[in-house]
C-alpha cells in the first residue's frame, strides 16, 4: 500500500527561522503551519481525522495538535501536526523537541540553548539554566527542572518573559539519574535515583509548581539500573509499575497503593483517565505470540471492572485536559492516534483523531498467483506468494483441483527475509492422495482454487480468509498414465494373475532424497495374454502416455492412455512382431518431438520404428540402425539422459554391465560408453522419466523380493546416474509381479 501523504507547506529546517518569535519582537503571532481550531473545539473532541506518519510515535499532545517522532534512516523526524487541516511543522534535526507536560508547550533543546514554545499562541521564550545547573531534566508547562549537583532547581517563566529560579525542597540527595516524566497543571512528577548501600534505588516525587516543594514521594521496589518503568499522574492519583504489578495510589491520602497483578513488567505504557487506569504492553502488533497485555485495557479503580479500549498500543502522551492520546489501533478503524477520555457513562472510550491509513486486522494487499502456472523445469516446483498487511501470522494454504476435488493443504510460516508483507509458498506440485496428506500424489493439471487462512499469531484481529483461482498446465510425460497429467511418472506392473496396474512414483516432501511407489491403480485383468508390454509415450496425439502390448501370436496392439488411469480400447498395429526378442519405446531418437520404438531380433540387428503421431498407423516402416545387439538381455529407452539432441538407449549385457548409447538426433546412435557393472541384480529396468522433478530422466530398477530402486539422472553422459535410492513400495501384500514397464 502507498504511504499516507500528509499535506505539507514548504518547511524551513532551522527552528530559529521557522519559529522566529522572541519576547522583544513585538506582537506575537502563531506560525502559519501550526494554526489550529479553538481550544474549546479541540477539547470537545471535534477534531477531524488527520494523517499520522507511518512508523511514527506520539511524543506530545496539545489542545490543537500533537508531536510525532519518526526514524527515517537519516535521523529522527520531529513534526508537529495540527488538527486543523492536518498541516505540519517540521523542526528538523537541529534541536531535540519534547513535551512540556500538562500544557500546549514544547521544549526545544539545542547544543547550547533551551526554548519553550507555546503551540497555541506561538509564544517562544529562551530559557537560561541557573548557575551551577548541570543538566536539563524536563519541564511542565512554563516550569523548567534543571539538575544542580545533588539537588534540583525549578525555573518558572512568567508571562512577561522574566524567570524565577528556586531550589526544589523536600528532595533527598540525588545520586543518579533524575527526570521529569509527567505532570499536571499544578505538579510535576519526578523519577530519580538515590543511594542505597552500594547501589542505587529509584523513587518518584510530586513537586508543587507553585511552591517548588515536594508534596509526596515514594521509593519504587526493586528495579534495575536501566529501569524504564513509566509513571502516570492525574489530579487525584499516581500510577507506576513495580516488579510484576501495577500500583496506583490516591494522592495525599497516605493510603497503601492498590496493586494490580501483571503478566509482565516490560515495556508497559500507563495512563490515568478519570477513575480508570489504562495499561498495555507496547508493540504487541508485531509480536509472534498472544498476551492479554497487548490490548490497551482500562480498569476501574473503584469496582475492578475492565474494558478493552484498543487492540494494541505503541506509544502515548497526555494532553492538557488529561486525556490519553494513544498510538494504536482497532479492528474497525485501523491504525492511528486515538484520544482516550471518559464517555458519557464515565467509561474510557477511544476516538480516532489521526490515521496512518493502515489496517489493524490482517488484510490481503495483493497476490502473486498467476492465472496460469507451470512447474519449474529445474525442480518441478511452483512458487506462489501473497502480500499481507503484516506477516506475524500462521498461514494455511489450501489448493483444490476443481474437477476432482483433490487438495493440497500446507501450513506456512512467513520468512523474515521476505520483508514485512510477503508470504511465499513454493508448492511441490502435489496433493493429498485419498485425502491423506502424509501420502502425497502428483497434482493433476487443470483448474484450481486457492484459499489462504491467516491467523494472527499475536491474537490481534480476526483470521483473514481469501480465495482465488489459477490453472495448472503441465507438459505431457511419457509415463504419466494415472493422474490426469499430474506430473508424476507411473510404473506399469503386471502380477502373476495377469492384472495390470499403474503405480505412481513420487518424491517425499518430508524426507528429501526419498521416494514412494504408491499402490497401483488397477487397470484391468487378462494382461497375461501378452509377452511384451512397453510404455511408449504419446503415440497417437491423445495428450497422455500410451503403451503397446504384443500377444503370443506376434500381433502388436496399441492402448491409448486417457490420462485418468484408464486405457482406451486396443487398436491393432500389425502382426509379425514375434520376430523380435526386445522392444523399447519412449525415446525420441529422430529429434522430431515424437516418441519412437526400437526392437532387436535374434540376429542382433537393431531396428527403428519412427513415430508418426497418427494412432491408426503409429509407426513408419522400420529402419535398421545397428548390429551386434544380441549380447544384450535388456534394452531401455530413457529419453534424453545427457542433454543431447535426442533420446538415448541403455543396454545391459549378460555379465550385468550397463552401457549407454547416446542418440544423435537422426535415428542413429553414438558408440556405446560403459555406465557400470552389477546391474544384473535387477529383474527389470524402466526409463520412467523424471521422478525427482529436477528436469532430467531417471531410471527405475525392480529388484528381488518386491524391492525397487531409483537411479536419478545427473545430466552427464560420462556418469549419467547418482547412487541408487531405495523406493518405498506400497503394493498389494503377497502379490507377485512378473513384469514392469
Amino acid at each position: 500500500m502507498d504511504a499516507v501523504r500528509t499535506p505539507r507547506r514548504r518547511l524551513v529546517t532551522a527552528v530559529t527561522t521557522v519559529l522566529a518569535l522572541t519576547l522583544g519582537a513585538g506582537a506575537l503571532t502563531v506560525p502559519a503551519t501550526a494554526a489550529g481550531p479553538s481550544a474549546a473545539a479541540a477539547e470537545a473532541g471535534a477534531q477531524a481525522v488527520v494523517p499520522f506518519p507511518r512508523g511514527g510515535t506520539v511524543a506530545a499532545a496539545g489542545r490543537t495538535g500533537f508531536l510525532t517522532l519518526t526514524g527515517d534512516g537519516q535521523g529522527i523526524s520531529q513534526v508537529w501536526h495540527a488538527y486543523a487541516g492536518g498541516t505540519t511543522t517540521s523542526f528538523g534535526n537541529l534541536r531535540v523537541v519534547r513535551p512540556s507536560f500538562a500544557s500546549d508547550v514544547l521544549s526545544l533543546r539545542g547544543p547550547n540553548s533551551l526554548d519553550l514554545l507555546d503551540t497555541v499562541s506561538g509564544r517562544q521564550v529562551s530559557v537560561a539554566l541557573p548557575s551551577g545547573a548541570t543538566a536539563f531534566s524536563g519541564s511542565v508547562g512554563w516550569n523548567v527542572f534543571a539538575r544542580a549537583g545533588a539537588g534540583m532547581s525549578l525555573v518558572t517563566v512568567a508571562a512577561d518573559g522574566t524567570s524565577t529560579t528556586r531550589t526544589v525542597s523536600g528532595l533527598p540527595a540525588l545520586s543518579g539519574k533524575a527526570y521529569v516524566v509527567a505532570g499536571t497543571a499544578s505538579h510535576g512528577l519526578l523519577r530519580y535515583q538515590t543511594s542505597a548501600g552500594k547501589g542505587q534505588v529509584w523513587n518518584w516525587a510530586l513537586v508543587d509548581l507553585a511552591t517548588a516543594a515536594v508534596t509526596e514521594k515514594r521509593q519504587v521496589g526493586p528495579a534495575p539500573e536501566n529501569w524504564d518503568g513509566e509513571l502516570a499522574v492525574s489530579a487525584t492519583r499516581v500510577a507506576w509499575v513495580e516488579g510484576s504489578s501495577l500500583l496506583v495510589v490516591e494522592r495525599g491520602t497516605g493510603k497503601a497503593p492498590q496493586r494490580i497483578p501483571l503478566s509482565s513488567s516490560e515495556n508497559i505504557s500507563l495512563g490515568l483517565v478519570g477513575d480508570w487506569v489504562t495499561y498495555a504492553q507496547r508493540d504487541g502488533l508485531d509480536a509472534v505470540r498472544t498476551d492479554p497485555l497487548y490490548a490497551l485495557t482500562a480498569r476501574n479503580l473503584r469496582t475492578g471492572a475492565t474494558r478493552k479500549v484498543l487492540e494494541h498500543l505503541t506509544s502515548s502522551a497526555v494532553d492538557p485536559a488529561g486525556a490519553l492520546l494513544a498510538r494504536g489501533g482497532t479492528v474497525t478503524n485501523g491504525e492511528g492516534l486515538y484520544r482516550v477520555a471518559p464517555g458519557t457513562d464515565g467509561v474510557p472510550a477511544a476516538t480516532l483523531v489521526a490515521t496512518t491509513g493502515e489496517p489493524t486486522k490482517v488484510t490481503l494487499l495483493g497476490s502473486d498467483v498467476p492465472a496460469t502456472v507451470s512447474p519449474r523445469a529445474s525442480d518441478g516446483r511452483i512458487p506462489l506468494a501473497w502480500s499481507l498487511s503484516r506477516t506475524n501470522v500462521d498461514l494455511t494454504v489450501t489448493l483444490r483441483h476443481t474437477k476432482t476435488g483433490v487438495t493440497k493443504r500446507h501450513d506456512v510460516t512467513p520468512g523474515y527475509d521476505d520483508g514485512p508483507h510477503l508470504v511465499r509458498f513454493t508448492w511441490s506440485g502435489d496433493v493429498a492422495r485419498n485425502g491423506d496428506p502424509a501420502m502425497p500424489s502428483g497434482a493433476p493439471a487443470g483448474a484450481y482454487t486457492w484459499r489462504i487462512d491467516a491467523r494472527p499469531r499475536n491474537g490481534i484481529g480476526p483470521t483473514l480468509t481469501k480465495t482465488g483461482s489459477f490453472t495448472l498446465v503441465r507438459r505431457t510425460a511419457p509415463h504419466d498414465f494415472a493422474g490426469s497429467n499430474n506430473g508424476s511418472p507411473d510404473v506399469i506392473s503386471r502380477d502373476a494373475k495377469g492384472r495390470l496396474r499403474f503405480g505412481e512414483l513420487i518424491p517425499s516432501e518430508d524426507f528429501p532424497g526419498s521416494f514412494f511407489e504408491h499402490e497401483g491403480s488397477l487397470v484391468g485383468s487378462g494382461w497375461g495374454a501378452y509377452d511384451k508390454i512397453e510404455a511408449t509415450g504419446n503415440l497417437g496425439g491423445s495428450g497422455a502416455g500410451d503403451l503397446v502390448a504384443r500377444d503370443r501370436s506376434g500381433v502388436l496392439w496399441l492402448y491409448k492412455g486417457r490420462g485418468d488411469g484408464t486405457l482406451a480400447a486396443r487398436g491393432r498395429i500389425g502382426g509379425g512382431w514375434g520376430t523380435y526378442n526386445r522392444l523399447a519405446g519412449g525415446s525420441d531418437l529422430t529429434g522430431d518431438g515424437r516418441p519412437d520404438l526400437v526392437a532387436t531380433d535374434a540376429s542382433g540387428a537393431l531396428w527403428l520404428y519412427k513415430g508418426t503421431g497418427v494412432d491408426t498407423a503409429p509407426f513408419a516402416a522400420r529402419r535398421k540402425i545397428g548390429t551386434g545387439w544380441s549380447g544384450y538381455n535388456d534394452i531401455v529407452a530413457t529419453g534424453d539422459l545427457a542433454g543431447g539432441p535426442a533420446g538415448d538407449l541403455l543396454a545391459r549385457d549378460a555379465s550385468g554391465t550397463l552401457w549407454l548409447h547416446l542418440g544423435k538426433g537422426d535415428g542413429t546412435l553414438a558408440a556405446r560408453t560403459k555406465v557400470g557393472s552389477g546391474w544384473n541384480t535387477y529383474t527389470h529396468l524402466v526409463g520412467v522419466g523424471d521422478v525427482d522433478r529436477d528436469g532430467r530422466p531417471d531410471l527405475y530398477a525392480a529388484g528381488p523380493g518386491g524391492t525397487a530402486f531409483l537411479h536419478r539422472g545427473t545430466g552427464a553422459w560420462s556418469a549419467p546416474f547418482r547412487p541408487r535410492a531405495e523406493i518405498g513400495v506400497l503394493r498389494e501384500y503377497g502379490n507377485a509381479y512378473d513384469h514392469f514397464a
